[in-house]
């Protein structure tokens, strides 16, 4: 099931996800109040719900999953969603993928879809890199499949959905996902990974990235890590993606420091420190130029946005 730790004082009801099972009703709290809200996976291991049945609504407001989330809109509404901060359409056809740690939000009214959910060990048994690469946290503009396409996808879904609800085997389930992220990687066409030796290092390279950008920044310790020279690497990397490692490594710094400023209750010296800055004027200059605002109002931006959120949530839980 799914469990929200909530960073709000008031204990918000979330009855959607309640009626389906995927929530305890009792929810917990956390230590006053800044906190983004943490979307769990206990007792399970995958999940497939479908959006519009048995009252369930997307999770709205800021908050992190402790999984990865596959998110596919099979209608549209005139909304759009937040993936790091970012906005995203909600159209009929787009599939979206999360992995752990990225913040997600959501404005209006569910469109109709699909939520899969599943563990880190789930995905650890994925090996081919076209696959992995579809949960790159850089790439969040989603794929875009159609007609054609979406009619094995819903066979994949219900053989998933029909799995969970009976013996709910892990390599069933594994091999049900493995065969529904092929077919989508079908239609991807991602040329910056294609599967060439340069695009098989670029998928290693972000990886090595996810693991450690807060403190290896230079050029040298990753190309070392993919064999070849330094030069080289920058050299696939603006072929590919027009982009040098350094614009790479900034990008990821900034998308953790906007996670950690966003109602954290860390200061903004120690975020300074955790992201191997060597004082917190320096990595306010950084933010400033990096993103047009200092950190103190990213967070008072965003801590207003989510104090909206929680008044409208405690409003329709009162029946106000």
């Amino acid at each position: 099931m799914f469990r929200l730790l909530c960073c709000d004082n008031a204990r918000i009801g979330v009855s959607a996800l309640e009626k389906c099972g995927f929530v305890n009703k009792e929810l917990l709290v956390v230590q006053p109040t800044r906190d983004i809200p943490v979307a769990r996976l206990e007792n399970t291991f995958f999940e497939i719900i479908g959006i519009e049945d048995s009252g369930f609504e997307l999770a709205k407001g800021n908050h992190r999953h402790d999984f990865f989330e596959i998110l596919w809109f099979t209608s549209s509404v005139e909304t759009v969603h937040y993936i790091d901060f970012e906005p995203y359409p909600v159209e009929s056809g787009l599939i979206y993928f999360m992995a752990p740690g990225q913040v997600h939000a959501y404005e209006g009214v569910s469109p109709s879809g699909y939520v899969v959910v599943f563990s880190l060990d789930v995905f650890s048994r994925i090996m081919d890199p076209q696959l992995r690469v579809l949960f790159n946290p850089f790439m969040n503009s989603g794929v875009r499949i159609g007609e054609s396409q979406s009619g094995v996808l819903l066979q994949l879904a219900e053989l998933m959905a029909m799995e969970c609800r009976g013996d709910k085997d892990f390599f069933i389930l594994l091999c049900y996902l493995k065969a529904f992220l092929l077919h989508i990687a079908r239609v991807h066409h991602a040329p910056a990974f294609a599967f060439d030796k340069s695009g098989q290092r670029m998928s290693l390279l972000f990886e090595l990235l996810e693991v450690n950008f807060r403190k290896e920044r230079h050029a040298a310790f990753y190309a070392s890590a993919l064999g070849i020279t330094p030069k080289r690497l920058n050299e696939i990397l603006h072929e590919k993606f027009d982009l040098t490692l350094t614009r790479i490594l900034h990008t990821r710094l900034i998308l953790e420091a906007k996670r950690e400023i966003a109602y954290g209750r860390k200061s903004f010296k120690e975020i300074a420190f955790e992201l191997g800055f060597s004082d917190q004027a320096y990595f306010s200059r950084f933010f400033k130029v990096q993103t047009g605002m200092m950190p103190v109002d990213f967070r008072s931006r965003t801590f207003r946005l989510s104090q909206n959120d929680v008044a409208r949530k405690v409003s329709d839980a009162s029946g106000g």
